[in-house]
Parts: C-alpha cells; structure tokens; sequence
C-alpha cells in the first residue's frame, strides 16, 4: 500500500516533526511505563514454590500462599541481597536461602533467626499489587494509589471453557519494543516465515489502521487469494484460495490480541473460523524481553494432538525465525535508541510507528508527573544513613 494511502493520525506517524523525534535525547532511552498492568507469568507456572522473574529491572520473587492466592514481592533481601526466589517458603511466609530471615506475604520481616532475633523493623520486601485474571499474573510496577484494576482489557475468550487453548513462555535478549514491532507489523511474514506462514497475500493485504484512544488497531484484508501452508492445512483449506483477515489491536504498554481467520471465497466472516491470539510484551531489562503468548480455537477442541503442533510451531517459529532476527536487531543496534538511528519507515512501519508514538507519549506525561510530585517531598523524607534498622 502506498504511504499516501495514509491519512490523519497515521500520516503524522510519517512526519519529520513527529513527536516520536523526542522520544530519545542524545541516544538515551525514555524510562518503562510503570503505571499499568504487565504479566508477570501465566497462572499455570506459578505454584507455592518461589518463581523469579525480572520485570523493568527489579528482580521480582512469585509464590502462592496456603489459599492459593499469588503474591510477588521484591526478590532482593535487603539483608545481602541474595536472590528470595531461591529461598523456601514456610507457613506463607517466605524465607531468605542466606541468612534466613522471613518476610510475610507483605512484605514485612516476620523472622530473625541471627543473634538475639530481634525483628528488624524497618526491614520489608516491596509488596506489589498482583491480580490473577484470564490465567495470566498481572503486576503493577508503579505507584500503588494509582491502581486500576479495569485498565486489564478484555480477554476473556482465554478462558473461555468451550474453546481449546494452549499457551508458552518465551525469553528475547531485544528490547520490547521490537518485539510490538514484530507483531504490529506483519510485512515481514513472507520472507521470515516463508516455509511456514508466508504467503503473497500478506504483502497485498488491504491493510487499515486506526486509533480508539490509546489502542491501535492494524487489520489486513486478503481477498480471494492463497494462504501459508501451515495456515491452509490447520483450517482445512488444502492450499486454495479463500478471503482471510489478521486484525491486531494494541493496548499500552505491550499488550497485542491477533485474530487470524478464513472464510470461503466471498462468504461472510461468520461463515469462516477465526482463531484469537494473545501476544503479551514485558520487559525484564532494557534489552532483555519476557514474551507470553496464548492461543484459542472454537474447532477440534478436544483434538490434544493438534495443540501439541499448534504449541510446537509457534514455539519453532518464535525459537527459529523471529528471535534470531529480533536479537540481531538489537545486536546491529548496540544500545542506541531506534529513533537515533533515523531509521526508513515504509507504509506497513504505520500501526509500530503509532503505538511507539502513543506510549512515549504515556511516559513522558508519566514522568512529567512523578518529577512533579517528587519536587514536593521533604529532603530528608525516609530512613536517615545512620538510622538504626534493627531497633526495637
């Protein structure tokens, strides 16, 4: 599609004094949004033992209490910080591998097992607000009054009983950012997945983009035309032509729902199938990426082997093909900010372009905001360097 096919919103994407030219000052990268829901794990990997996990550069520790509620708590003792993940769990409470202090679900030091096992009161974990909802952990990473349970969008159709589902973990030495890339922008399906997902028709796609408030939604329409082999096979098309869609919606900060689906040559969308995926981005470090991804269909619910190939291939594509090329990205890239670079941008950048100019937008009111509120504390407000933590 040709870029003047763009109007509005997504033309801006494309302009020389777009605000995405301010993202990055000297090459430095704008700090992670922080107040919104990221996943931290799908349900299904979590139990009462302690799970790690980096999330925006904080080592973070994951449990289950007696009830089966979820808890994450900061996962540096602030002891010597050794990792909390490696630790035990014990009456709810979990326990430091080191030297043995406990904290509570809270993150309160509950246990000194050291010299005359005085509580060391001024001596906690970061409690962090964590909601289970669609089989997924959603933590807040940023400040705890701010707390919006109805920012989680919608995806209900995860656990949904009368659809099959499977669902994976995957790990990216790449900023997260390209990993939204990869998503928003499927143009490059036909040469990094040709054996697999590639086809003619995802480059000639009528493709629309839009934005509905914070959310970008990137539909392609491909008409009357040939699909990938593993796509023909897996709805039962046998290689021939048929009308087929990918609409994708992105919400702040990561979070991508794609919905793949065919239907006969001039039949109606309801006529077809369509198979709801979910693509959820969360940063461990500047460079390193947590990505989960879950996958629903409505047909052969109750056939095991046919999700054991689903889950196979997504893993093979992401393992062989989109990881390779993300990380080398990042390695052509070094540390220097996408922006900096001044990269190209063509017609299919649109919906990427879009939902890295509303995020930095995001941040920026964000950190706008906290510098605010920071100006108004007290100096010495907190523990003083040579406040006693062990007291009484």
């Amino acid at each position: 599609m040709a870029m003047g096919a763009y109007t509005g919103e997504a033309r801006k994407c494309f302009s020389s004094d777009s605000p995405l030219n301010e993202e990055i000052v000297g090459g430095t990268r704008m700090p992670f949004l922080r107040n919104c829901w990221y996943v931290a794990g799908w349900s299904s990997e979590l139990t009462a033992a302690p799970l790690g996990r980096r999330i925006l550069n904080e080592p973070i520790v994951l449990y289950r209490l007696s009830t089966g509620e979820p808890v994450a708590l900061s996962g540096r003792c602030p002891h010597r910080f050794a990792p909390m993940h490696q630790g035990r769990v014990i009456d709810d409470n979990i326990q430091c591998p080191y030297h043995g202090l406990r904290f509570s679900s809270l993150g309160a030091c509950v246990f000194n097992p050291q010299g005359n096992g005085v509580t060391p009161k001024a001596v906690h974990l970061r409690a962090y607000p964590l909601i289970e909802r669609y089989n997924a952990l959603w933590i807040w990473m940023g400040d705890p009054d701010r707390i919006d349970a109805t920012q989680i969008p919608d995806y209900e159709f995860l656990v949904d009983p009368d659809l099959a589902r499977i669902e994976g973990c995957l790990h990216s030495k790449a900023n997260y950012e390209l990993l939204t890339d990869n998503i928003m922008d499927l143009g490059h399906v036909d040469f990094l997945h040709a054996g697999s997902l590639g086809c003619e028709a995802t480059a000639k796609a009528k493709t629309t983009v839009n934005r509905v408030g914070n959310a970008i939604h990137c539909d392609r329409w491909m008409a009357n035309d040939r699909q990938g082999p593993l796509l023909s096979w897996l709805f039962g098309k046998d290689g021939r032509p048929v009308d087929a869609w990918v609409d994708v919606i992105w919400k702040p900060p990561a979070l991508m729902q794609l919905n793949f689906g065919m239907t006969e040559v001039g039949a109606s969308r309801k006529e077809g199938a369509e198979i709801p995926n979910v693509h959820f981005v969360t940063p461990e470090s500047e460079f390193s990426t947590h990505y989960f991804w879950a996958s629903a269909r409505a047909f052969r619910t109750d056939d095991l082997e046919l999700s054991k190939q689903l889950y196979d291939g997504v893993t093979a594509a992401f393992t062989l093909e989109d990881k390779p090329m993300i990380e080398a990205q990042q390695e052509m890239m070094g540390t220097t900010d996408l922006w900096a670079l001044k990269p190209l941008l063509l017609a299919g950048d649109t919906a990427p372009v879009m939902a890295r100019r509303v995020l930095a937008k995001l941040i920026e009111a964000e950190t706008r905001n906290a510098s605010a509120v920071k100006d108004t504390l007290p100096h010495n407000a907190g523990i003083q360097e040579n406040d006693n933590v062990f007291a009484k």
